[in-house]
C-alpha cells in the first residue's frame, strides 16, 4: 500500500495538490468540512486530469484518479498520513483552529503544512507540537508550476523542514527553503 497524504480543504489549490501527490504515487485523502465540496472537488479533478491527458502532460489519468479518495472526517483523512497539506481560507483564526484540530488527530510523525500565501506562520502555528508545522506555499497551480516555498515558524524543527522538502521534491516540486519567516515570503 502506498503512503498516504491528506488534503484539508479542497478548493482550487487543494485539488491541484491532489494531482501533484497522486502523480507521485501517494494515496491522497480529500477532506473538506463543508458538505458536498469534496465530491465537487473530485469532479473538477476528473476534468483537470482529462485535460492533462489530452495535452499529453500525463499518462494514465484513471490510475492517478484511483489514488484519490474522499474522507468522511478529519480523523479519517489524517489516519495513517505522513504529510498533510492544508489550504483553508487565509484567516488567522480559521488556520489556527484547523491546525489545532489537525495536531490533535494526526500521527505524531506526520508533517503538517499550510498552503498559506500571506500570513506569517507564527500568527497561526502556535499549537501543540508546532515543531512539525510549517508553510508549504505553492506557486500556482502546483501541478503545473512545480515550485514551493517552505517557510518555518519560530518553532519548526529542521527535521520537519527536511521531511517536507523530501516529500515535495519526491513529488516533483522544487523548493525555495527559507530559514526563518519573513513578511510576504519570497514569492
Amino acid at each position: 500500500m502506498a503512503e498516504k497524504i491528506a488534503l484539508v480543504e479542497t478548493g482550487v489549490i487543494g485539488r491541484s495538490w491532489g494531482i501533484v501527490f497522486a502523480r507521485a504515487g501517494y494515496d491522497v485523502a480529500f477532506f473538506d468540512a463543508a458538505d458536498g465540496v469534496v465530491a465537487h472537488a473530485l469532479g473538477e479533478v476528473d476534468k483537470s486530469l482529462a485535460d492533462l491527458e489530452r495535452a499529453e502532460m500525463i499518462d494514465g489519468a484513471a490510475a492517478l484518479r484511483a489514488r484519490m479518495h474522499p474522507a468522511s472526517s478529519l480523523e479519517d483523512a489524517l489516519d495513517g498520513v505522513i504529510y498533510v497539506q492544508e489550504s483553508v481560507k487565509e484567516e488567522v483564526s480559521i488556520k489556527h483552529a484547523v491546525f489545532s484540530a489537525m495536531v490533535a488527530v494526526a500521527p505524531d510523525d506526520a508533517v503538517l503544512a499550510s498552503s498559506c500565501s500571506a500570513i506569517p506562520p507564527s500568527k497561526f502555528l502556535e499549537v501543540p507540537t508546532p515543531q512539525r508545522c510549517l508553510i508549504a506555499h505553492p506557486i500556482n497551480p502546483p501541478h503545473l508550476v512545480p515550485c514551493v516555498e517552505l517557510v518555518p515558524s519560530p518553532w519548526t524543527d529542521d527535521a520537519a523542514m527536511d521531511r517536507a522538502d523530501e516529500i515535495l521534491s519526491g513529488a516533483g516540486q522544487s523548493s525555495i527553503r527559507l530559514t526563518r519567516e519573513v513578511e510576504g515570503f519570497v514569492v
